[in-house]
């Protein structure tokens, strides 16, 4: 399994880590271990680690772990065992403790981990001039800017379209009386809204920081297809060899399904079609023997429109 996945890391891709946990109830098992997971579930669970090649925009390795194994020292291992290069671990808020950035640097490991809002380590004195030349510099993501300023390994972004749609939906919640959500609260708020604060280690320039933040969206990508597409997100297997097979049978179907998924974000029609779309077509269409002879049965005008539009050719 590991050479298998070793064809696809190539040479000097950028690989985001990222895990999950997946509940398995089994009582044969010694690796379901007790552990919370994002939900504050304590049930038996495995950890499944999964790295993410940037530039071919694909899942390439995954690793089991004890549900009780702590990310970071399964990152070093993991490192070790596919001799992956230019590694960069990419993980949510919560990630974000002074421990855990001592392990990391410990390990020897890059890292790009955003904080959350309430950090000691987010200055806002730039953000409450209101003056962009405070700001070291801005680039444009998506079609819209994003300011920045580095304090020492922490980068704060500044996006004004982000910080309207959080401005209004803050003052919403006010107008219709939801709990916590007060006026005073709002202007405590007010210079936060819209940032997003990263501490690193990597050396990267701000633009490429942000990039490859934002390409942590990818590996959650990936956990959806797992989860729900598949219908994943529980273990039922009995002994370890059988988890084993199961999660590589998984990865196989999350590579195929992120090969769709690339085809339609190529084609520009993310938008208007999902990859359970395009499966929906796809699951209808069989081999059938006639006369000792394998045909192609028949293929509605809906989905031959669809597959047209892909560019995927049933043959």
């Amino acid at each position: 399994m590991v050479k298998f996945m070793e064809r696809f890391i190539g040479g000097n891709e950028h690989i985001l880590f990222d895990g999950t946990s997946l509940i398995s109830k089994s009582e044969k098992m010694d690796i379901n271990r007790p552990g919370y997971n994002a939900h504050r579930e304590y049930d038996p669970q495995i950890n499944l680690l999964y790295a993410f090649a940037v530039e071919s925009k694909q899942p390439v390795y995954y690793r089991i772990v004890a549900g009780n194994v702590r990310d970071i020292s399964a990152f070093k291992l993991s490192v070790t065992e596919t001799g992956l290069e230019n590694v960069v671990v990419v993980a949510d808020k919560g990630f974000g403790s002074e421990s855990n950035f001592n392990m990391l640097e410990d390990a020897g490991l890059k890292y790009i981990i955003p904080l959350k809002r309430n950090s000691i380590l987010f200055d806002t004195a730039k953000l409450e001039t209101g003056n962009k030349a405070d700001f070291d510099g801005f680039f444009m993501f998506n079609e819209r800017p994003i300011w920045h300023y580095t304090l020492g390994n922490v980068i704060v972004f500044s996006d004004n379209d982000l910080k309207t749609r959080e401005e209004k939906q803050y003052l919403k919640n006010i107008e219709n009386n939801i709990d916590g959500y007060t006026m005073d609260g709002f202007l405590e708020r007010q210079y936060k809204f819209g940032s997003i604060i990263i501490k690193t280690n990597t050396g990267k320039t701000p633009q490429e920081t942000y990039y490859l933040y934002k390409e942590r969206g990818e590996i959650e990508q990936s956990f959806d297809f797992l989860k729900n597409l598949l219908e994943q997100d529980k273990s039922y297997m009995q002994n370890e060899k059988s988890l084993e097979a199961w999660a590589f049978i998984n990865h196989i179907s999350i590579m195929l399904n992120y090969k769709f998924y690339n085809i339609l974000r190529d084609k520009k029609l993310l938008s208007k079609w999902s990859v359970a779309d395009l499966l929906a077509h796809l699951k209808y269409i069989f081999k059938v023997k006639f006369n000792n002879s394998w045909q192609l049965s028949e293929v509605t005008k809906k989905t031959s429109q669809f597959l047209s539009a892909l560019d995927l050719h049933i043959t």
